[in-house]
């Protein structure tokens, strides 16, 4: 069975992690901005109107997929957010901020799971990538979404999980799709390259065991990368990275953005100054016009020709 942690149980981990940062003072601001994402995300799950919840998006696969639709309307461009935690933390339910921001910028918004580690390897979790990414494009008519105005975005591990879902060729054709599909890809903070990402980890003096365990070990470590999928087959690509992440360097996005433009592909990359890792996702819940949600919206409105 998945380990799917309802918000509740989300909540008490997040209060005993603050519980000893409030000890320890290190990386406090970063457990109060996650317990305050998590009484957000709580109560919008709960109360929002619009949202579709824990719908199957394949008959064999058991991870869910939660649907938020404006009030009023059809037609709408449509994103699908694929969330990140190291490819074994976290659900749906907790970024339903990001339905809340885009919601009002006229979005139909899409939220899978995917069944995280040790329960899963890369390739599954690529693979209900995939199938949900697929269930999207030929449902989301009936939840006030154009299907022709489809972008995929995801954050760091799930960022990883889309380009692979999206470029390398064993995952969206089982489902009869292709990358050209969807409007335009998104990826945030991503592990585009699990080489240059496990030799970073090692120059600092630490094994990334998790990772190299997801991806069946270091022989795997390129055929797990999306870079290694680069082509000219593909959507739009808007790759956004904080320059002072220290999670996943930023070089690895400048990377796969060089790697795109040789082969011709449509991308571009914007760096935000002075940002970490996850911040700039936090900063979104916080500001009032903060500039992750108008990036978004700037892509998914010129790239579907929807009206901002």
């Amino acid at each position: 069975m998945r380990k799917h942690l309802g918000l509740g149980v989300v909540g008490v981990l997040l209060g005993v992690g603050l519980s000893v940062y409030l000890l320890f003072g290190d990386e406090l601001s970063f457990y109060v901005r996650l317990y305050n994402t998590y009484r957000t995300a709580k109560r919008f799950y709960s109360d929002y109107e619009g949202l579709a919840r824990n719908i199957a998006f394949h008959t064999e696969m058991e991870p869910r997929l939660d649907v938020y639709s404006p009030a009023t309307g059809t037609g709408h461009p449509v994103l699908v957010f694929v969330h990140g935690g190291s490819w074994k933390d976290y659900n749906k339910e907790l970024f339903a901020p990001v339905a809340m921001k885009l919601l009002p910028l006229g979005m139909v918004v899409v939220i899978p799971d995917y069944t995280l580690y040790p329960e899963a390897g890369y390739e599954r979790m690529a693979q209900e990538v995939a199938a949900a990414l697929s269930w999207t494009l030929e449902n989301i008519e009936q939840y006030g979404g154009d299907p022709g105005r489809v972008v995929v975005t995801g954050h760091s591990a799930g960022a990883h999980l889309l380009g692979l879902a999206v470029m390398d060729p064993r995952f969206l054709s089982t489902y009869g799709h292709r990358g050209t599909e969807f409007c335009g890809l998104v990826g945030m903070s991503g592990v585009y390259d699990v080489q240059a990402e496990h030799d970073f980890w090692l120059a600092k003096g630490e094994t990334p065991r998790v990772m190299l365990e997801v991806m069946g070990g270091r022989e795997n470590l390129a055929q797990a990368s999306p870079i290694r999928y680069v082509g000219t087959d593909l959507p739009p690509i808007l790759l956004i990275h904080g320059e002072q992440d220290e999670t996943v360097p930023v070089s690895i996005a400048a990377g796969f953005h060089a790697a795109l433009q040789a082969a011709g592909a449509q991308s571009e990359l914007k760096v935000y100054a002075g940002a970490g890792h996850t911040d700039y996702l936090f900063a979104a819940l916080s500001e009032e016009q903060p500039r992750l949600v108008m990036d978004l919206a700037d892509f998914v409105h010129r790239c579907s020709g929807a009206s901002p």
